[in-house]
């Protein structure tokens, strides 16, 4: 398996183009630096030495201003550039940690704690930044205008240039010895900010059943003690770095005194000239901070690599929840490999259903072993069973959620696999027991099931499920904000809200999963006249636990020891 390092360089080939960009910038910004210095030794040899007056010197500076100009436009430049490479590689890990999760699909990942996750794919992948935008950039112009400034200082002065060498090589060697101790409490420091991410947000989704169980305290205690491992952990790699800062500012102030007292003494002597000793002294602490530069950046390049190891992580972890499959869910692999691309979906009509020996297992748990049956093109089922018998794993596979692991799915007789992932989608519409509201509007909520609609279309898929009844009674109506997860709704009110997507949706093929469970009675009334208008002229497939739910409907379907049978 690669290093961590190899599999960010990987990640940031896509833009390495532009990295090219910020390391020419940056090296013509150190070569206009000796320009620049040059230019005002000859000023100061000029003024002390020569006596030149003001229209003598003029040309010179005239050149220095235009150096300036230009080394500053330079260095903007490749700053920009620098951000715009590190914003590249981000936006893409950041979709590949979407896309690799989809894949995935929401059962497989309901095992991963949403807090870790969330805080990898934000704060992980965010602290990948310097490492793209300065710290590679930097070691390109640390190997590369170090040599520029020796080969122009040798021929001025080779003592001067040996101390500059001699001195530079402690420089690398303190930034490998700091920065080992530094990567493994990075390491440490990382693993410790994502699981007190994953223990609080685990605290605020369950706040209600903590503080009916009088657990506040003793949860704010352990996000406390979290909080001052994470403090710890962050003291110790700030230790590390001010001691690697010292070392660096320590080595390269020595070497500059050195070289200071040598070319002072020479210049006692009459053995040197002015102007190259004035060179010497003010390129040599830009010579330095080029190199000490980069060992402060070496600490940004501990991070991301700290980082990427647990961004990779997530990524290899979404990747063995679910293999990447044909057809369905991976069209992009199917390109790759060079087979034919998968069909569209048929015509917008109501589907017809087949199962042919399906099986498909959790791990360490059977759940569907050679189910097989049928359901007609607008016909409505109810497919009933005992709690994990398997109803609700039927709806994640139509929903493409989990795989098959034997048998196959057919829509009109076309294999499930072998459908266009989008087109596929765009036929069917599926309300779970607690469907998700986004911490927004009520409008805004119901437009996710079709994000072009009209205010018109969306008050009328309102009125079809029912929101309006309580909508009216709110003082901002459908723009009635509401807290994540619809807090500020009663149960029944986000399942109309759920069900007015759907409406919104016009799909041919409705899946429900107990829509109705934990509804009182009224809400149970609106949403069920609501599902009932909703499935005319449409495929439905509805999962419950109660035998009186599935009264009205065209049949019934038991899931029982694996295998699916009719209700006789």
């Amino acid at each position: 398996m690669k290093s961590t390092v190899s599999w960010l360089s990987a990640e940031g080939r896509p833009a390495r183009r532009m990295l090219a960009l910020t390391v020419a910038l940056g090296e013509l910004s150190g070569i206009l630096l000796i320009l620049q210095t040059a230019l005002l030794a000859r000023i100061g040899d000029g003024v002390i030495f020569k006596g030149s007056g003001l229209p003598a010197l003029a040309p010179l500076f005239v050149g220095l201003l235009a150096v300036i100009a230009a080394r500053a436009a330079a260095t903007w430049a490749s700053k920009r550039s620098g951000f715009a490479c590190a914003s590249m590689v981000k936006r893409r890990l950041r979709a590949e940690c979407i896309a690799r999760l989809r894949s995935a699909g929401p059962v497989r990942a309901a095992g991963m704690r949403a807090g870790e996750v969330a805080n990898i794919a934000v704060d992980a992948v965010e602290a990948l930044e310097p490492y793209f935008s300065k710290y590679l950039p930097q070691r390109s112009i640390a190997t590369l205008l170090p040599f520029t400034v020796l080969a122009v200082v040798f021929p001025l002065d080779w003592i001067s240039g040996l101390v500059l060498v001699l001195t530079a090589v402690f420089l690398p060697l303190s930034m490998i010895v700091v920065g080992e101790e530094a990567h493994a409490r990075n390491q440490s420091l990382w693993g410790k900010l994502a699981r007190m991410s994953g223990r609080f947000l685990d605290i605020l989704q369950g706040l209600s059943t903590v503080r009916m169980f009088g657990a506040s305290r003793r949860e704010a205690a352990e996000i406390a003690r979290a909080s001052e491992e994470h403090r710890k952990a962050t003291l110790s790699v700030l230790r590390i770095a001010f001691v690697s800062s010292f070392l660096l500012e320590l080595i390269s102030t020595v070497s500059i005194a050195i070289v200071a007292v040598l070319c002072g003494l020479r210049l006692l002597a009459g053995t040197m000239a002015f102007a190259p000793a004035y060179f010497i002294l003010l390129i040599a602490p830009e010579y330095f901070l080029t190199l000490r530069t980069l060992g402060t950046f070496y600490h940004s390049r501990m991070d991301a690599v700290s980082a990427a190891e647990h961004v990779r992580g997530l990524l290899e972890r979404a990747d063995a929840l679910e293999p990447r499959q044909r057809g369905l869910w991976a069209a992009s692999t199917v390109a790759a490999s060079g087979l034919q691309p998968p069909m569209a979906a048929p015509a917008r009509q109501p589907p017809a259903i087949t199962f042919g020996d399906v099986s498909f297992s959790y791990p360490g748990r059977p759940v569907l072993e050679g189910a097989a049956f049928s359901v007609a093109a607008g016909e409505h089922v109810a497919v009933t069973g005992a709690s994990g018998a398997g109803k609700s794993t039927i709806l994640s596979l139509l929903l493409g959620f989990v795989r098959a692991a034997t048998g196959e799915i057919e829509i009109d007789g076309r294999a499930l696999g072998d459908l266009e992932t989008a087109a596929w989608l765009d036929r069917v519409a599926w309300l779970p027991q607690r469907p998700t509201l986004f911490h927004g509007t009520i409008r805004e909520n119901i437009r996710l099931g079709r994000l072009s609609a009209t205010d018109a279309e969306i008050a009328e898929a309102a009125r079809k499920a029912h929101v309006a009844e309580f909508v009216e009674r709110l003082s901002d109506g459908l723009d009635t904000r509401v807290g994540e997860r619809g807090i500020g709704l009663s149960g029944g009110q986000i399942q109309r809200v759920a069900l007015a997507r759907l409406f919104l949706r016009d799909p041919r093929l409705v899946l429900l999963d107990e829509p109705t469970a934990h509804l009182d009675g009224e809400s149970e009334r609106f949403v069920g006249e609501g599902i009932r208008e909703l499935a005319a002229g449409r495929t439905m497939i509805l999962v419950t636990h109660r035998q009186g739910t599935a009264e009205g409907l065209d049949r019934a379907l038991v899931v029982e020891g694996g295998r699916v049978r009719d209700a006789r």
